[in-house]
């Protein structure tokens, strides 16, 4: 049987265009500004500036995210075990539909029911939340949390709920596990 060079090669280029597809697909990063956005200035009312000094736990989130749900115990619980004057978690929704006193409503209600322990702002416009998604005018992706040193830049991103290094969700070690490296190295 004659088997052409071509028909043997054709798999390997075919893996080749496939490999370098998925590297050069795969490769871009958002590219997040070192200072954090809120810490040099007020946006949308909003002023990370009182937080200069303590770590800072910035989640975006919103109501109708199962994920997001899946993480806000852990928050809860990084609040109680972590001093206020250590740490700092804020919670930003982003929460779009409805008019601004429903969402409001909802959003009083969505903290009484899950028992959230630390401040929520709701940014309906995304103004705050385009900040950490440099790449769009809105935040692509929840939950994402964001990580802040104490001098007010950015540590960490986490864009969906916080995996351990085996790829298991674990909000409270990994987020945990970085404020307590910050807080020590401080």
């Amino acid at each position: 049987m004659f088997v052409s060079m071509t028909s043997r090669l054709r798999p390997i280029v075919l893996l080749a265009a496939l490999l370098l597809a998925t590297i050069s697909c795969g490769s871009r990063t958002a590219e997040l500004p070192a200072d954090a956005p809120g810490f040099q200035g007020s946006i949308d009312g909003f002023d990370l500036n009182a937080y200069k000094g303590r770590v800072v736990i910035l989640n975006f989130w919103a109501t109708w995210c199962t994920p997001c749900r899946v993480e806000i115990p852990d928050l809860i619980k990084l609040r109680k075990n972590f001093s206020e004057k250590d740490l700092a978690i804020i919670g930003v929704s982003v929460d779009a539909r409805g008019e601004a006193d429903k969402l409001d409503a909802l959003l009083q209600q969505f903290v009484s029911r899950y028992g959230i322990n630390y401040p929520v702002y709701l940014d309906s416009q995304q103004k705050l939340a385009a900040g950490y998604d440099p790449d769009s005018e809105y935040m692509r992706f929840v939950p994402t949390t964001v990580v802040i040193d104490q001098r007010g830049k950015i540590f960490d991103t986490h864009f969906g709920v916080p995996r351990n290094a085996q790829g298991k969700v674990d909000p409270y070690g990994v987020l945990g596990g970085q404020v307590q490296n910050l807080l020590d190295g401080a």
